[in-house]
């Protein structure tokens, strides 16, 4: 249990680091941005995500990883990748900094009620800066996690692949093995994925992206996935998050005028979408 505490605290400070720095008022109120639906429009908005997952471009980026990954599983470069790893990097000092990045992983179906719990004390703190981004965070997160989690799901038993540790292949042999689509990957990457789509400064953005990735990496040093598995989890939880965000923003209306407290005042803002 401890370890799940550890991996909650390091997530939620890489999500705070993400709006701490607020010096443009105008620019971190965006999750205020889009009206709260939870209650009414939830089911409609869930129905949205995945009506919006499956267009074109999505459609394709999801086929080009799924063919990428395919080709690494398939012909040994996983095996390899893996060992040069194992071999060639890992060491005392990198098992030690991606600790912090397994245990946002291991959170997995925890996740759920963290979101839920963060919507309901961004509910009751809704007239803040941060209480609306914690609701925002949460529902965006809560929705990217049933999104994208069905898939995991599913393919991680479809494909059939191994673990390295156990000497188990990482070929496609489907329902054969259950590790095909790596968890922590996925559900590690859910939470900062979201945060870095609702962050405008460049800076934090960029370091929630990396750190995204970091609880998928922290498997393949530990040698419990294969390239191909990492792949698979952030590939999905990106195009999830992704989606959730498009989803919202095509609710926007056309024109919104929108009055921001800043420390000085306060400030009338409107905006136009073309």
């Amino acid at each position: 249990m401890t370890n799940y505490i550890k991996g909650l605290t390091f997530t939620l400070f890489l999500v705070l680091l993400s709006i701490l720095p607020v010096h443009n008022a105008s620019a971190h109120l965006k999750p205020t941005e889009y009206e709260r639906t939870w209650g009414q429009n939830f089911a409609n908005d869930v129905r949205n995500d995945f009506l919006n997952y499956f267009d074109n471009n999505r459609l394709l980026f999801f086929g080009d990883g799924l063919i990428a990954a395919g080709i690494l599983a398939n012909t040994g470069f996983d095996r390899a990748f893996g060992d040069h790893w194992q071999r060639d990097f890992r060491s005392e000092a990198l098992d030690r900094f991606f600790r912090a990045p397994q245990w946002i992983g291991c959170l997995s179906f925890y996740y759920a009620p963290i979101f839920l719990g963060t919507m309901g004390i961004g509910h009751l703190r809704e007239h803040t800066v941060m209480g609306n981004v914690m609701y925002h965070w949460g529902y965006r997160s809560l929705r990217a996690f049933i999104l994208g989690g069905l898939q995991q799901v599913s393919l991680t038993h479809m494909l059939g692949s191994g673990r390295p540790c156990l000497n188990q292949d990482s070929k496609w042999q489907p329902f054969k093995y259950s590790n095909a689509v790596s968890g922590h990957a996925f559900y590690g990457a859910i939470p900062l994925l979201t945060a870095a789509m609702m962050t405008d400064p460049p800076i934090p953005k960029t370091m929630l992206y990396i750190a995204s990735t970091l609880p998928g990496l922290s498997r393949i040093n530990y040698n419990k996935h294969y390239l191909s598995q990492f792949i698979l989890g952030w590939g999905i939880a990106f195009l999830s998050a992704q989606t959730v965000y498009e989803t919202d923003s095509k609710r926007n209306p056309a024109f919104q005028t929108s009055l921001h407290p800043r420390s000085d005042g306060l400030m009338l803002s409107t905006k136009l979408n073309f």
